[in-house]
């Protein structure tokens, strides 16, 4: 998992996006809840599943879970919002 997550740092970088990886030896549910009170605006949370469909679990700030989409479609999704908002 944590190769299938550096390659999604490192594609997102590559993109210019501020991203880092959360490596503590936290559950998921401990860093999920942490990620939420440092009030991170996107989260993607990548377990087994995801690795093995090549998704990624999105979560929003305030909106909750949006659950799996395709990986280059949770890219395309996160550089057009970001391209939104510079505009």
């Amino acid at each position: 998992m944590l190769e299938y997550s550096t390659s999604v740092l490192n594609e997102l970088r590559a993109h210019q996006v501020r991203a880092e990886i959360d490596t503590s030896s936290d559950n998921i549910n401990g860093k999920i809840q942490r990620a939420e009170q440092m009030k991170v605006h996107t989260m993607f949370v990548i377990g087994k599943r995801d690795v093995d469909a090549g998704a990624i679990s999105v979560r929003i700030h305030g909106k909750g879970n949006l659950g799996a989409k395709p990986r280059g479609e949770v890219i395309a999704d996160i550089l057009a919002s970001i391209n939104e908002r510079r505009s």
